[in-house]
């Protein structure tokens, strides 16, 4: 059996100097549009994913639902532990996984513009970024608390583009458990070397 979900993870990877990083701990929905292209057929991914992310314990949860391919599949990072856990329909791979950065704008993003989203009275002041990481180009908007609010993510070499709309922010994480490997992931996921992973991380979480 195979796993052919998308994670659409995609986060700002900043290092010690930035513009601005989101809050430590904090769950956000992600609507995700994505278009790659592959020996010249472009495939088109609508979908969603709820993210739990968390700098004190360095790890980060995904449950995504790909609405193009009617699939639900589920990432946990464990940064500390060294292992990426991937499951869907009942199979799981687990992977090794790189060190842990923090979500931020990085130091040379262009800031594009100082603006507002909503209407007044009660709009809320944004700021729209662009910067460049490996070969992404990245335009993110943000609030003045670093807050993302929507993304664009685009590679011509990598023939992507992504564009992420955020909805349903809030502090804190309301559940640690969804940081807990499932038990096919920790009794079974190790042996299981036939279970392929159709996934492309963008640059980083927001």
């Amino acid at each position: 059996m195979e796993i052919r979900g998308w994670f659409m993870i995609s986060i700002f990877v900043a290092g010690v100097w930035s513009h601005c990083c989101p809050p430590k701990q904090f769950e956000v929905t992600e609507d995700i549009y994505a278009a790659v292209k592959t020996n010249g057929f472009v495939t088109i991914t609508r979908g969603m994913q709820r993210v739990a992310y968390d700098v004190v314990g360095k790890r980060l949860a995904v449950h995504g639902v790909d609405y193009t391919k009617n699939i639900t599949s589920d990432v946990i990072m464990d940064y500390k532990a060294g292992k990426e856990y991937v499951w869907a329909n009942g199979v799981c791979r687990v992977l090794p996984i790189a060190n842990f950065s923090e979500s931020c704008v990085p130091e040379g993003a262009k800031l594009l513009d100082r603006t507002y989203m909503g209407q007044p009275p009660n709009e809320v002041p944004v700021n729209m970024y662009n910067f460049r990481k490996d070969t992404n180009d990245v335009y993110a908007t943000v609030t003045e608390d670093c807050i993302p609010m929507e993304a664009h993510f685009s590679s011509e070499e990598k023939g992507y583009i992504e564009f992420i709309v955020y909805s349903n922010f809030s502090l804190g994480i309301t559940n640690p458990s969804v940081f807990t490997p499932p038990d096919i992931c920790v009794h079974h996921g190790q042996t299981l070397p036939h279970v392929t992973v159709q996934r492309r991380r963008g640059v980083a979480l927001i």
